[in-house]
């Protein structure tokens, strides 16, 4: 069977708290009841059966023992869809002829044979196991789980909230998840039990630190719809957006709200190339805002560490010994601080809570244009995804094409447009980019990437000094300050009057390069 589940991550007093808590509104529960689970986990030392996502396990729940072999799948968005098996067996070992399905039968076989495999690492789980329904036919098993993974030198705790859909919409899986975590910020899981247990075995940390991750390919085929390629999108920005807001709260370092703010716009940038057939659908207007506003806070901290690692870094060791630049950096490092601070106030803020699970929902749902009311952009969200995606490359480029008259004469304010526009055609380009060979986009692709860098560079020295002059105190404004920031300016200014005359060149490749959609 497909399983579908969310995976939360809560501190033990949340899970208490949520163990006891009433049903929420809309929603019956059954009576709890209490499981203690011992789960072993079995595979090579090399880790063979992980390396082919493949997870076997043999599991005592009180009674009897089970195996379970799941194949597939991960943690995207704390949300987990792939495909299990589950089956009585007599006791703790794993017996591979029991396995009903032949395909993986002889896979376990063919990978396990003639190798060093046994216990890699086992949990013991105290699960508190309820079933939510709901009018809309909903039955959603919420297990309330605390415990440890273990091997034979180590263990680390675990409690975590797990929401599996038995059957009906997937809308109310997300809904129940908002209503049970309400006022409490929404941590999607990046992990499971079997990770931790693995990391455990290896002798790594526990608990996987996030990284940041930057946009994954969009596997779209040629069968799909405008509408089903609007939910892949949706759910790969949305596994952007989660990942790097993670990255965010767990590390400091500058490329988590960089792919923050970039998972943010790609997400404005595809409701934007959706707009004609969303027909100002609230939701989605609502999407957008929470986007715009996320972004900007993101950008506060973004535009501070670009300030710092390419317009000041680079220029210090050109600096007169006259010239300290100490008083500077402390000055923008404090507002750093505060920079950082906002985003992260601002990404453990319940109200987040719904933008993520609206938009893990729309991803996710087989009736998400019914459940909006957009019946009249039918045949808009039915024609070929390849259709769409020429209509759509076609209107960005134009678009670009427009900001770009009279390129030598444009201003500062419509270079900056220019490079807006840019950025929407290379996430449009990105976003259908599986539909083509890659041979054939390649050129256009190389001329938008080159000219977009040069246009991003123009954009952050041009706003250097509006940066600093906004962020540095008062008490800091001094002739010591403005001299270092003088000679940083200048010193850039010079390379971005022959970044311009790039970025000129770089335009007319562009415009030269063969237009693949068409």
């Amino acid at each position: 069977m497909h399983e579908i589940e969310l995976k939360l991550s809560v501190d033990e007093a949340t899970l208490e708290q949520l163990a006891k808590a009433k049903p929420p509104k809309g929603f019956a529960v059954s009576e709890q009841s209490i499981k203690q689970l011992r789960s072993v986990y079995y595979d090579t030392p090399e880790h063979t059966l992980k390396n082919e996502r493949i997870a076997l396990r043999t599991r005592y729940n009180g009674t009897n023992w089970l195996q379970t072999i799941k194949q597939g799948g991960g943690m995207q968005s704390g949300l987990s869809k792939r495909i299990e098996l589950e089956f009585p067996i007599d006791g703790i070992e794993p017996d591979f002829d029991a396995v009903p399905d032949e395909d993986i039968r002889n896979k376990l076989v063919a990978l396990l044979e003639d190798k060093n495999w046994g216990i890699l690492f086992e949990t013991a789980i105290s699960r508190r196991l309820a079933y939510y329904t709901d009018k809309a036919g909903a039955k959603i098993e919420v297990a309330f789980d605390s415990g440890a993974a273990k091997t034979k030198s180590d263990e680390h705790p675990i409690h975590e909230v797990e929401l599996e859909l038995m059957e009906g919409p997937v809308e109310s899986l997300y809904k129940l998840a908002a209503a049970l975590m309400k006022d409490r910020p929404i941590l999607f899981s990046n992990t499971n039990k079997a990770g931790i247990g693995y990391r455990l075995a290896s002798g790594k940390p526990p608990e996987l630190r996030a990284e940041a991750l930057h946009s994954s390919p969009i596997e779209l085929a040629p069968e799909d719809s405008a509408s089903s390629a609007l939910q892949k999108i949706l759910g790969e920005c949305l596994n952007q957006i989660v990942a790097n807001r993670s990255c965010v709260l767990q590390q400091n370092i500058s490329e988590g709200p960089h792919q923050l703010r970039v998972g943010l716009r790609r997400l404005r940038s595809a409701i934007n190339i959706y707009k004609s057939a969303l027909s100002r659908n609230k939701v989605f207007a609502e999407l957008d805002t929470s986007a715009q506003q996320l972004a900007t806070t993101a950008g506060n901290q973004r535009d501070i560490d670009v300030l710092v690692e390419d317009i000041i870094t680079p220029v210090i060791p050109l600096l007169p010994e006259t010239h300290s630049v100490t008083p500077l950096l402390e000055a923008i490092e404090l507002a750093h601080a505060e920079a950082q601070a906002e985003l992260r106030r601002e990404l453990i803020n319940p109200n987040l809570n719904d933008f993520l699970l609206q938009l893990g929902e729309l991803a996710q749902s087989p009736s998400w244009k019914e459940n909006l009311g957009l019946s009249k952009s039918k045949k808009k969200f039915a024609q070929p995804v390849k259709t769409f995606a020429q209509n759509a490359l076609t209107k960005r480029w134009t678009i670009c094409e427009k900001q770009a008259e009279n390129l030598q004469d444009l201003t500062i304010e419509q270079r900056h447009e220019l490079r807006k526009a840019l950025k929407k055609m290379r996430y449009t380009v990105e976003f259908f980019r599986s539909l083509y060979e890659p041979e054939d986009l390649r050129v256009f692709l190389k001329c938008l990437k080159r000219l977009q860098n040069t246009f991003g560079y123009l954009n952050d020295v041009a706003m250097a000094d509006r940066l600093v002059a906004m962020k540095l105190p008062q008490s800091l404004q001094n002739n010591e300050v403005s001299a270092v920031i003088g000679f940083v300016a200048g010193w850039h200014q010079a390379r971005a009057d022959h970044a311009w005359l790039t970025a000129q060149e770089r335009w007319n490749a562009a415009v030269e390069a063969p237009r693949y959609w068409l």
